[in-house]
């Protein structure tokens, strides 16, 4: 398939999977076990979605690499499909705000284009490096704040934050104190859309998954955000950090200070 095929085939899949999850009713929204000390739950929801998704981009031929499915984990990433069926599960189940279906293709370990969408409110957003970013087949770019202390960061403490490593925690918080306002918003792929439509101007979590990531990084590199963390993709947590390329020598200061 050539990469335009491929590209409508995960819009077509990404979209399918999340208007399923908008018509789930509460038995399927139930938690069904948790993870890590209770701080990751799973859903009858996140299951269902995997499977949905994963069918809709078997046509491919291409390997998927998902959140919900341990064995494809280790997958080396030459060329795979990076999904979270359903990211923000909490947020879905409490109805605390937005959740994403987020689905990247991934090629070397770098996100070649992502497509993702928002349960709560039907809208879509597509891009990549390569890709011009669109939120509902519109055009999106970042914002254009010029200093840290008028920016907005969005971040968060992802399941695998070791909180107990004071030192870890003593960086977060110095990172987060150089912004002028901070939002979590309990999906990463969320912020990052955020970031990619102006609406924030920084993202940035420690021990964040992939597949949490893949898919946003890559609309927010469509919509002119710079990463400022290594870009390869695998099956450990990792630290990212995507600024408005505005601030993006200023945020590199910040974190490497």
């Amino acid at each position: 398939m050539t990469e335009h095929s491929l590209l409508r085939l995960a819009e077509t899949a990404v979209r399918s999977t999340g208007e399923m999850l908008r018509k789930l009713n509460s038995d399927d929204r139930r938690v069904e076990s948790t993870q890590l000390g209770g701080r990751e739950v799973k859903l009858a929801a996140d299951r269902r979605a995997h499977e949905h998704l994963v069918m809709g981009l078997r046509a491919s031929g291409i390997p998927v690499f998902s959140e919900e499915d341990v064995g494809s984990q280790s997958l080396d990433l030459r060329e795979a499909w990076v999904i979270d069926p359903l990211d923000g599960s909490y947020n879905f189940v409490r109805s605390l705000g937005h959740s994403m279906v987020s689905c990247a293709l991934v090629r070397d370990q770098r996100a070649v284009f992502g497509v993702l969408y928002d349960v709560l409110d039907a809208t879509s957003y597509v891009g990549g490096p390569d890709l011009p970013s669109t939120r509902d087949g519109v055009r999106i770019s970042v914002a254009e704040t010029t200093t840290a202390g008028a920016a907005v960061l969005c971040t968060g403490f992802p399941a695998r934050f070791d909180f107990a490593d004071e030192s870890e925690g003593r960086r977060h918080i110095g990172l987060m104190q150089e912004f002028a306002k901070i939002r979590m918003t309990g999906s990463a792929a969320y912020s990052l859309c955020l970031v990619a439509s102006g609406s924030a101007d920084v993202y940035a979590e420690r021990s964040i998954m992939a597949w949490d990531v893949a898919a946003g990084v890559a609309v927010a590199l469509g919509a002119g955000a710079k990463l400022l963390t290594p870009e390869l993709l695998g099956g450990e947590p990792l630290d990212v950090v995507v600024s408005a390329a505005s601030l993006a020598d200023e945020v590199s200061g910040i974190i490497s200070a």
